[in-house]
């Protein structure tokens, strides 16, 4: 059924010019859809139907009724080009059941390019696209989007919490065909050691971990080592916030850290253990009052956490250099806080022994987990604040 209906779409003539031939709007028109097919005809079977960039589909925040598409470029079943060049909304309103959220390519009517209409002078056709929320997938060119099963119209649309599993009134991103060359998940990393503590050690397992994740064709992440504090912050996907001693930021330093959070930054905190012979850094409780400060609560990570799933599955966070009590990792929107030293441990240490490989592949399977999930979250939490802007 697709090669029939894609061979109809072969152009089987074409124009030969010869002199004195008189050029009318039906002769240009012809001339000029032999190579509008070609060039679709092209695209479709050289690239595919599908995604090629963006489109992301998003919840609004605060969640309600509607969705949010992102701009991006998508080709249909015909090989015709869908562009959405602005953000748009979408309100599914009070439909029920399972919605497809699909984009399809149309053009405007013929008009004039200009406010004065001249005679013999041109007329345009403008490329559009239509956005719309079906029950059944339609039979005409179309790309698909998303699809939310609403069992509830009153609930508000989220994103789902398991994008593998999403449920009633989530967000289904499983079904959406991406064609585009997908590069690598890309981010910077800066790691940044407050007074007293030894960057040098952490920074250089920051960067062994980067490494691995550019090894292992994860991602391409990098690292800037000695971030100061009060620098640019807004360049790094990740800070990487490095604590022992107690101390106390000033409010220039604290203020930094917010605005790089409130901007949609990820701040990872860890405190250094390895000069720490008993009980916790004083780091630890400084980390905790700031995030306070912030106006969020951590939580220990659940069994059901993206973090425990990709690229690596685990079952539990594993341990990193603390061998001492019950080493944990919490979370909260754009933060984390890890007391099991894994900084330590990608440099090859663990507390009063040198690490071993099994040891130190986990603690880098998991540091992989925890970048690139950073780095989707930092894109997630940017997008929203940017369509939060007035």
């Amino acid at each position: 059924m697709f090669t029939r209906e894609v061979l109809g779409l072969f152009p089987s003539k074409r124009i030969r010019a010869v002199d004195g031939m008189a050029v009318t709007a039906d002769v240009w028109e012809e001339a000029h859809d032999y190579h509008r097919q070609l060039n679709r005809l092209h695209t479709l079977l050289h690239h595919g139907a599908g995604i090629v960039t963006g489109l992301e589909v998003i919840a609004s925040d605060p969640a309600d009724s509607s969705v949010y598409l992102l701009p991006g470029l998508a080709v249909d079943s015909i090989g015709q080009t869908i562009v959405v060049p602005e953000p748009r909304a979408y309100d599914l309103g009070n439909a029920e059941g399972r919605l497809y959220l699909i984009v399809s390519y149309n053009e405007s009517r013929p008009q004039s390019g200009g406010s004065r209409v001249q005679e013999d002078a041109p007329l345009y056709v403008q490329a559009q696209y239509s956005l719309e929320a079906v029950t059944d997938l339609p039979p005409t060119p179309h790309v698909e989007l998303a699809r939310v099963w609403r069992r509830d119209q009153t609930a508000p649309i989220t994103v789902a919490k398991d994008a593998s599993q999403p449920r009633g009134n989530e967000i289904d991103l499983r079904f959406r065909r991406v064609i585009g060359r997908q590069s690598q998940p890309a981010a910077l990393v800066g790691v940044v050691s407050l007074r007293g503590t030894d960057g040098v050690r952490h920074g250089e397992g920051m960067s062994n971990l980067a490494a691995s994740i550019r090894l292992s064709g994860a991602g391409e992440v990098w690292v800037d080592r000695g971030v100061p504090l009060l620098g640019d912050l807004a360049r790094y996907d990740l800070i990487y916030l490095i604590g022992r001693d107690q101390i106390q930021l000033t409010n220039e330093e604290m203020t930094a850290l917010y605005t790089y959070w409130q901007a949609g930054g990820v701040i990872f905190f860890e405190s250094c253990r390895r000069d720490q012979a008993q009980g916790d850094p004083p780091a630890d409780a400084i980390f905790v009052n700031l995030v306070n400060a912030f106006g969020v609560q951590m939580t220990p990570l659940e069994s059901g956490h993206a973090l425990f799933r990709a690229p690596f599955l685990f079952a539990q966070p594993p341990l990193g250099f603390e061998t001492q009590g019950s080493p944990q990792v919490r979370v909260a929107d754009g933060l984390i806080m890890s007391t099991a030293d894994y900084g330590c441990l990608w440099r090859g240490e663990r507390r009063g022994r040198p690490g071993q490989r099994g040891e130190i592949r986990d603690a880098q399977e998991w540091g992989a987990n925890l970048v690139l999930w950073a780095i989707a979250q930092r894109q997630l939490r940017t997008s929203k604040v940017r369509q939060q802007a007035p």
